[in-house]
């Protein structure tokens, strides 16, 4: 499910990516950046880019909006409203 939403984002976002899942969690490649989203116990994840541990989430907003400031700088700050209206 987390895939799908990040997939929906770089397409809002304007971003030719990719979100696929490995065995340590979800892989985001967009350009020459490739994140790599990993679930942190008992809840949450961590954004890392090489060995450089770039953010620690709790949520999902959290998550997004900076992997909107690494991958979409120049995207339209704004909510991404998730679920049906």
């Amino acid at each position: 499910m987390l895939r799908d939403v990040l997939s929906g984002a770089l397409r809002l976002w304007d971003v030719a990516g990719t979100v696929k899942v490995d065995a340590d969690g979800l892989i985001v490649t967009a350009g020459a950046a490739t994140l790599r989203i990993v679930p942190r116990a008992p809840h949450g994840w961590i954004v890392v880019q090489g060995g450089e541990t770039l953010g620690e989430h709790a949520g999902v907003p959290g998550l997004l909006r900076q992997l909107r400031e690494e991958l979409a700088p120049q995207a339209a700050r704004g909510r991404l409203i998730i679920g049906a209206q």
